[in-house]
């Protein structure tokens, strides 16, 4: 086994396609083959498959990307020592999407400026969902908006509360509450995952005995667009409503919801000491250190 045999193998679980690994390589598609070929050779089990004629990675194929993704970008790293002090490699965050887009672009920018010759990938799934990819090496960093969090298995740092907000559109009856609201419009709201959607119905059902009709949508952008129209309410991080409210197209209203919720990033024991994961928690700390400063003396006046 050697290593350009481990980055043929990415490439074509990147590309799906052993003729466009070839061509991104600069290999024939012959010696693509025959590297795979030793590759499942020395591990004794193929790592694709072909279903209805499209490629697949096998179960041992699935195994071997996140360990191949760990020991490419080490390898890269070693291979800077020897010229630059430059910091190298690929560094995977997974994020919800509320995150993603109110939180992330000014800590990757940041970052880019800083390392840009390190590679990020981003994806954007469910909170549990992006845990789950850190406890399965497929990412180095994992953000959740969670409450509390107990588990052992990998190094929580918890970044602080999340403010919610209770939202209809400003067309709505003045008189509504988050309460009263649930007896009158749909909550319109995401996955049954989603933390801050339980804690709402947790709570509307604990304190009032009241179960809303749901509205479930794929996205913020979509939640906000039918709340906007008046088709329901729902109940959002601030953050991604924050615009909407001061141009007045949503309105808050009040809530007796206790607010549990709060920013997480999830690191693996085992690579907490990883250059470019401490680089990038060093950012994450001093943006949301600033966040919070900035909402405090603005919640002060």
């Amino acid at each position: 086994m050697d290593i350009r045999q481990l980055t043929t193998f990415r490439t074509i679980a990147d590309t799906l396609s052993f003729t466009q690994a070839a061509q991104l390589l600069g290999y024939t598609q012959s010696a693509v083959s025959s590297q795979i070929k030793h590759l499942e050779a020395e591990l004794k089990a193929p790592v694709f498959a072909y279903e209805h004629r499209q490629l697949s990675l096998t179960t041992t194929g699935k195994r071997l990307l996140p360990l191949t993704e760990h020991l490419l970008s080490d390898y890269h790293a070693i291979q800077a020592l020897s010229t630059n002090d430059t910091m190298t490699g690929t560094l995977r965050i997974a994020a919800p999407e509320s995150l993603t887009i109110y939180r992330l672009p000014p800590i990757l920018a940041a970052f880019r400026q800083a390392y840009p010759a390190v590679q990020l990938q981003i994806t954007n799934a469910t909170c549990q969902y992006n845990r789950q990819q850190l406890l399965a090496g497929e990412a180095d960093i994992a953000f959740m908006l969670w409450p509390a969090l107990t588990a052992t298995d990998f190094i929580d740092h918890d970044l602080g509360s999340v403010p919610m907000t209770c939202v209809v559109s400003p067309r709505s009856a003045t008189s509504l509450t988050g309460q009263t609201v649930a007896n009158t419009l749909p909550f319109i709201i995401n996955e049954p995952d989603c933390s801050y959607r339980n804690q709402f119905e947790r709570a509307l059902w604990h304190t009032h005995h009241q179960r809303p009709q749901l509205m479930e949508l794929w996205s913020i952008a979509a939640i906000k667009q039918m709340v906007t129209s008046g088709v329901g309410f729902s109940y959002l991080p601030t953050m991604t409503v924050a615009a909407e409210l001061n141009q007045h197209r949503l309105k808050a209203i009040a809530t007796t919801i206790p607010n549990e919720i709060h920013t997480h990033v999830l690191t693996r024991k085992s690579s907490a000491t990883q250059p470019l994961i401490q680089a990038f928690l060093e950012l994450v700390h001093q943006h949301f250190g600033e966040v919070s400063s900035v909402t405090n003396s603005s919640q002060a006046k």
